[in-house]
């Protein structure tokens, strides 16, 4: 049999190559892992890497990493104004976050806030605002990692405590929206039926029809709803009601509904006289304590009261963090959750919250 010739490589130059592609491989693999680590790790709300150049914003963690929030007073199985904050005096900028709680008679204090809203005074410069939080915004929970914004106040609960569900959600909306967070305000459907029947109904324009054959009622079946357009004085009830539906729209249409319900009865209080509602703030207190959780004091709520009071109708700045500002998305699991638009939103919190 004939014999082929073969060119065999030198060895220097075949050592040369295998050493080479081992080193490309393991560039190959630690280029592939770091890559994967900084999509894993990548903040899927963009406004995180703004919060400090917009706010300066620091939380304080302890060692594990879980944000410090308060605990349970013993013998305070549920407590009211407690402050968990440094007290307003009256002058400075105070912004508070209101929750609604969807809780049902008979059920705990401790559920998902059905709403979330930024409630900001400035009363030097006698002016407002309120800027409405989606349920659905996918942000960074201190402490939790990312979920939908209305489960930071059942984390923080750990159970039975209301305090640290407020707190951690202060913290979260400090976190994702660079906002600083003073107070907050827990209410649940009772508080509102009672808070609108105690001003004697509320005037709302409603700009169109609400037809809403499935609205859920408090057993978890439902209780027809229908509203004609225009204006529409509206009791206990009917304003929670209004403020609840989103048949006929979406998420967005009841954040606007929520804040004309907010508005309405300051404008009802204003009219009744802010004077008055003052000197009778602990019996309606008393009247309204079973439905409402809030670290302000009795006194903090009487200043806040009266520096409302001073702020013109057209000193109220109001938003929502609809589509303008915020962008849908689908999660690893599967869930369509929402998250912020940087670029629109940062200038949206700068003039609500910052500016004079």
């Amino acid at each position: 049999m004939r014999r082929t010739n073969q060119t065999f490589l030198p060895n220097w130059l075949t050592y040369s190559l295998s050493v080479a592609f081992v080193l490309s491989g393991i560039v190959v693999v630690v280029f592939a892992y770091l890559t994967l680590q900084v999509i894993l790790n990548r903040p899927v709300n963009p406004l995180e890497q703004a919060v400090e150049e917009v706010a300066g914003i620091n939380l304080d963690f302890n060692q594990s990493g879980v944000p410090e929030v308060p605990t349970l007073i013993p013998g305070q199985p549920t407590p009211t104004l407690v402050p968990t904050s440094e007290p307003w005096q009256g002058t400075d900028r105070i912004t508070i976050l209101v929750m609604g709680i969807d809780r049902r008679p008979g059920q705990s204090f401790i559920s998902r806030t059905d709403s979330m809203m930024l409630v900001s005074l400035d009363p030097v410069n006698d002016t407002a605002s309120i800027l409405s939080i989606p349920r659905d915004l996918y942000v960074l929970i201190p402490g939790h990692g990312r979920d939908r914004i209305n489960t930071a106040f059942v984390y923080g609960s750990a159970g039975d405590n209301p305090i640290g569900g407020a707190a951690l959600a202060m913290q979260t909306v400090e976190y994702n929206l660079g906002v600083r967070v003073n107070h907050y305000a827990l209410v649940d459907f009772g508080a509102v039926i009672q808070t609108v029947d105690t001003l004697g109904g509320i005037d709302i324009n409603v700009p169109r029809d609400i037809n809403d054959p499935t609205y859920p009622d408090m057993n978890y079946g439902y209780d027809p709803l229908f509203i004609p357009a225009g204006w529409q004085q509206m009791d206990g009830q009917l304003a929670l009601k209004y403020a609840r539906t989103r048949h006929v729209d979406n998420d967005f249409g009841r954040s606007q509904r929520q804040q004309q319900v907010l508005l309405a009865v300051r404008d009802k209080a204003i009219g009744l006289g802010i004077p008055s509602l003052v000197g009778r703030a602990p019996i309606l207190y008393q009247q309204l304590e079973q439905g409402i959780r809030t670290d302000l004091s009795l006194e903090q709520i009487a200043r806040l009261l009266t520096a409302v009071n001073e702020v013109p109708r057209e000193s109220i700045q109001s938003d929502v963090l609809d589509f303008r500002y915020v962008t849908s998305y689908r999660t690893e699991a599967g869930a369509e959750v929402l998250i912020l638009l940087n670029d629109e939103t940062a200038p949206l919190i700068e003039r609500l919250f910052y500016s004079n």
